[in-house]
């Protein structure tokens, strides 16, 4: 059986993945890929080089902003007013820097797991993938590059910015390879854990949107392959499959061999998608909080929320040994 885990991106959120995967290590259930975007890439690519789960603890543990990231409020807000070349909001060299102490390329490179991060090309609007024979600083930075927030990053003099804006939840990849389990750890609840209330003020209107966009491409990635489940994620979805829609398809039209089934005429390998999401709501502030505090929470949620929702599904860990 292939299986792939898939690490959304939502910033400092991303510590809820770090507990997801210490408990599928306890369970022992073991991924042929891991496909991540923007943070969601950062843990996919740790994994990638070995690093324990007691090491990407303490990554997010005692990391601070001060690791991350250093505000240029005044220059940012100058060139807004005196309407010069853009300049972000803030200046992620100290992230480049940490992550140049801890990433060991040569190790990702001899990865037994298929480690593939997602960026969107600034010049074609297209989410690109990468593996790990590909993968550099400049890569890793450009799947977290938050656009007019972070610096967008340039890859063979080409600028990049985060996966996230095209494809948060990078679902297209194991498609495509034909996995038979997904696990998908994306970092909001909307669409997974909880039936929204209609929003009613601004600040909630807001909220939702920015959750909404998070999940929104892998919601019409669901809807453009064909889930079994679609029609619990979308209604009247199934509108796609009784028209004989599904077949002519973008996945099938590409000619990415990353993307293009090595044999389009067949019936597509319907695989087991499983998601773990928080159970509640965040809320905006979350996405840049830092904190040792905010990162145990989501550690702990992450590990419990894997472990209630696993423990049914797979009532026996032998078949993972």
């Amino acid at each position: 059986m292939k299986r792939a885990l898939i690490l959304s991106g939502g910033g400092s959120r991303g510590s809820f993945q770090v507990g997801v995967w210490k408990y599928l290590q306890e369970i022992n259930w073991s991924p042929n890929m891991i496909c991540g975007t923007s943070v969601g890439a950062i843990n996919a690519v740790a994994i990638g080089c070995g690093l324990t789960v007691e090491q990407l603890s303490d990554i997010w543990t005692k990391s601070g902003r001060r690791e991350i990231y250093s505000l240029k409020l005044l220059d940012f807000v100058a060139n807004i007013v005196l309407k010069k070349q853009l300049v972000p909001l803030m200046d992620t060299t100290p992230f480049k820097d940490m992550l140049q102490s801890l990433v060991d390329l040569g190790r990702l490179k001899k990865s037994t797991i298929e480690i593939i991060i997602s960026a969107v090309n600034l010049h074609t609007a297209i989410p690109e993938f990468f593996n790990q024979n590909e993968i550099t600083i400049d890569h890793i930075m450009a799947s977290g590059a938050m656009p007019i927030i972070f610096p967008s990053q340039m890859i063979d003099g080409v600028p990049y910015w985060d996966g996230g804006i095209m494809a948060d939840i990078p679902l297209l990849p194991a498609l495509a390879r034909g996995m038979d389990e997904i696990i998908v750890v994306p970092l909001s609840p909307v669409g997974h854990a909880l039936r929204l209330p209609e929003p009613k003020s601004l600040m909630d209107a807001g909220e939702h949107l920015m959750e909404q966009s998070l999940v929104s491409s892998y919601q019409s990635t669901l809807m453009g392959y064909g889930s079994p489940k679609i029609d619990e994620v979308v209604p009247g979805s199934s509108y796609l499959r009784k028209k004989n829609m599904i077949k002519n398809s973008a996945l099938n039209m590409n000619t990415d061999p990353l993307l293009n089934p090595t044999e389009p005429d067949q019936t597509r390998k319907t695989p087991r998608i499983i998601t773990i999401a928080p159970s509640k709501m965040l809320g905006i502030p979350s996405l840049l909080n830092f904190t040792p505090k905010q990162a145990n929470a989501l550690m702990a949620e992450g590990y419990n929320n894997a472990r209630k929702l696993l423990r049914d599904i797979f009532p026996s860990h032998n078949n993972f040994l």
